[in-house]
């Protein structure tokens, strides 16, 4: 469509070529992905089938589903769950959702086993982020168990065989991940951590001797503190590697060496351990890794040479990862798989071809997931830098609203969305995501705020909010807003924010303690601190020690920073979404919000989906979920 034929109307009343039912039909989740020298395989959690896992695998780029019905695919350690399948050669394991038992599929006969027993009650025993011995004959994984008043979290090891034995190898932390055996099956490692620490405030990488199939000399190889070690695990002659943000940023070491295994550089080899079984790293040869590596937020591919320490770019036409990366070697060269997204294209499987020099000789999409927006209709991530409180600088993605076939009228600026990530220790990305695109083609501008305490900008900055959750983070989402409308790009009188689980307690805090906004969206948001230091799950229940202070000692900081306790000060209307599963944070934190709203006569909506937890995976949630936010903005903001 040509410049003269564009209709005119005003910004967020633009007719989409995005509806609510195609985001639900491309909510497709991409987990993570493994590889055998045969063959590929990843999840994908599907909307179409209520959200059910399923392993997909692909032989010279012909895809067959793995996993039969019943199956659903999915671990819930954690309750954010990952690593929910790994393999070798012969066998795939894989966790249920059902129960949570461990199931051995045969990848030549695709027949399926139990290689755990029955919890004793439902979900009670959890597994996930395992490893296949090099023989053969075992597995060890992170188990969790949930006891009548507590939840304990160890290492296991499993028999292959189908006895349905468990023996405890290694126990004692609050939290395990990372169970990896050398590949002379001499040695074992794990990562673990105690509360009150996140996994990037403080974890200990420990080696164990591997004799027999048993733990032998045990002991702490990395623990040190205030150091967050990530993703230990073996090299091809079987020397430790792992992450480390002994300077400040998460580096590449080698166990043993004094110096990081690249030259100093501000780009971090490593990702908050949200979820399990993140590989951010890969051996391509004796000399050379591949890595994701990290700079203001934006991602791409290195090669490090081990021996000159060098760093050089691989590729920078993916910007976003989840974290997945697996390499597969051959006699013709490597083949390297992840799942990654751009500003034009979404999250993808992604196969390169390199040849023995480690160049790119090609690469294939080998997801289906189809993104079917013109390029001209799609709002590309624009990264901005601006000024914020205590003269800190603040960053973040701005998306104007883009759509070829209408226009606005002359000096109309457009309404502004700002999006608060979860985490808070997160991270906002410069991918195509066709949820901002349902905003920006509506004709809304967008902006996704990285924060203080967002990752991708080195520990100072991750650090920066400890005990200020609630403040910084608010004054950066303002600011942003601020500083756009003050580029004139858009209309800062009409600016709304929007943010789930931390972010949604970010907009409840925007909401409630200023006034930038003239409305909001929270989903399943947090709304009170105390609630929440009591209610949330083993992962997270001491995250607010750091956030914002140890309780009951800091029990008034706590009550001044709750959005419930302060009602009284909200002007604007706001948009309450909730999972009623959610163990997360608990329903309660919402039904509190809305109970002081009712109280208080203020303008609200509230909205419970049953049968979703912590983020939400049903089509019709979420095809209602957006309708309802977008008629709710074009009530109050427009």
């Amino acid at each position: 469509m040509s410049e003269q034929q564009k209709i005119v109307k005003s910004f967020g009343l633009w007719e989409s070529p995005i509806s609510a039912e195609q985001l639900a039909s491309k909510s497709t989740r991409l987990g993570q992905i493994h590889a055998t020298s045969k063959a590929v395989y990843w999840l994908e959690g599907r909307p179409e089938e209520q959200g059910r896992g399923v392993i997909v695998r692909c032989i010279n780029g012909q895809r067959e589903d793995m996993t039969p019905e019943p199956y659903n695919v999915r671990t819930r350690v954690h309750e954010y769950g990952g690593a929910d399948f790994w393999l070798n050669e012969d066998y795939l394991l894989f966790v249920d959702d059902e129960e949570q038992r461990l199931y051995r599929q045969d990848l030549k006969t695709l027949t399926i086993e139990a290689l755990t027993p029955e919890p004793p009650t439902k979900r009670s025993w959890r597994y996930n982020d395992g490893c296949i011995a090099p023989e053969g004959d075992y597995t060890v994984c992170v188990r969790e168990r949930h006891e009548s008043n507590e939840v304990i979290n160890e290492l296991v090891k499993i028999p292959l065989d189908g006895t349905q034995s468990v023996e405890v190898i290694a126990q004692g932390y609050d939290f395990y991940s990372n169970p990896r055996i050398s590949p002379d099956g001499k040695r074992i490692s794990w990562l673990c951590w105690n509360h009150p620490n996140m996994p990037w405030d403080e974890t200990e990488i420990w080696c164990a001797d591997w004799t027999g199939g048993a733990v032998a000399n045990p002991q702490a190889v990395i623990a040190q503190k205030n150091i967050s070690a990530y993703q230990p695990d073996w090299s091809h002659d079987n020397q430790l590697i792992f992450g480390a943000d002994y300077d400040g940023w998460w580096h590449l070491y080698r166990l043993g060496a004094e110096k990081a295994l690249h030259q100093f550089s501000e780009i971090e080899f490593g990702l908050p351990q949200w979820v399990f079984g993140c590989h951010i790293w890969q051996q391509l040869d004796a000399s050379t890794l591949l890595a994701i590596g990290t700079r203001k937020a934006s991602q791409a591919l290195y090669l490090i040479n081990l021996e000159t320490r060098s760093i050089s770019l691989l590729t920078e036409q993916w910007t976003a990862f989840n974290g997945q990366m697996v390499v597969s070697r051959s006699d013709q060269g490597s083949k390297v798989y992840f799942i990654a997204a751009n500003p034009t294209q979404p999250e993808s499987v992604i196969e390169l071809s390199l040849n023995e020099q480690h160049q790119i000789e090609s690469h294939s999409v080998l997801s289906e997931l189809e993104q079917n927006t013109p390029e001209d209709d799609i709002s590309k991530a624009q990264h901005v830098s601006f000024d914020t409180s205590h003269g800190d600088i603040a960053h973040g993605f701005f998306y104007p609203p883009t759509n070829s076939g209408y226009e606005a009228p002359a000096g109309e600026k457009p309404p502004l969305i700002v999006m608060s990530h979860g985490g808070p220790t997160a991270m906002a990305d410069s991918g195509l995501d066709s949820k901002i695109q349902f905003w920006t083609s509506r004709g809304f501008a967008v902006a996704d705020v990285n924060y203080r305490g967002s990752t991708g900008y080195g520990r100072a900055y991750r650090d920066r909010l400890r005990g200020q959750w609630g403040l910084l983070d608010v004054d950066d989402c303002i600011a942003m807003g601020r500083y756009l409308a003050q580029q004139g790009l858009v209309d800062g009188e009409r600016m709304a924010i929007r943010g789930g689980s931390a972010g949604g307690y970010t907009t409840l805090c925007a909401l409630t303690f200023h006034d930038a906004f003239k409305a909001g969206m929270s989903r399943y948001g947090v709304a009170d601190l105390v609630s929440l230091s009591q209610d949330s799950h083993k992962f997270e229940i001491r995250y607010l020690d750091s956030l914002v202070g140890s309780y009951p000692e800091q029990a008034g900081t706590y009550q001044e920073r709750s959005p419930v306790n302060y009602t009284d000060q909200l002007s604007c209307p706001i948009l309450i979404l909730q999972g009623v599963e959610d163990k997360v944070v608990p329903p309660n934190q919402a039904e509190a919000m809305v109970e002081a709203l009712k109280a208080k006569g203020l303008p609200y909506e509230y909205i419970t989906f049953e049968g979703e937890g912590h983020g939400f995976r049903k089509p019709d949630t979420i095809i209602k979920a957006f309708n309802t936010e977008l008629r709710f903005y074009q009530q109050y903001l427009l």
